[in-house]
């Protein structure tokens, strides 16, 4: 026995999509994928930084500290895992939990070629 494939919208009442409307077409007057993502950027420069967030970013700070001596590679490079397991898990995670974090983080950087050549070159 041979089925007929239908398109949208073809079948009986009811058996629509979930949410009850054909989300493949906008609807008159919803936001588009990319004007709300277009929302969420300017929401998001718009947005203070926090302690763990230094103006200029995640790093600015650490790689002018590098640029001028202050810090070694490797010292920035557990700075930068630092900075991202707290903005990650949040200063009320488990030491355990941040611990592994950590670990995965420092696996992560030095079983990555391209990331160990980027490091050195830091040097």
């Amino acid at each position: 026995m041979a089925g007929k494939v239908t398109g949208p919208g073809s079948g009986p009442p009811g058996s629509g999509p979930i949410g009850g409307s054909d989300e493949s077409r906008p609807t008159a007057g919803a936001p588009r994928f990319a004007d709300k993502l277009g929302q969420t950027d300017a929401a998001a420069r718009a947005t203070k930084p926090t302690a763990a967030t230094p103006p200029g970013g995640l790093t600015s700070d650490l790689a002018a500290d590098l640029r001028a001596g202050k810090i070694t590679p490797k010292a920035a490079v557990d700075r930068v895992i630092d900075r991202v397991v707290e903005k990650q898990l949040g200063a009320n995670a488990p030491a355990a939990t941040r611990e592994k974090l950590r670990a995965a983080l420092e696996d992560a950087v030095a079983d990555d070629p391209l990331l160990a050549d980027k490091i050195r070159g830091l040097g």
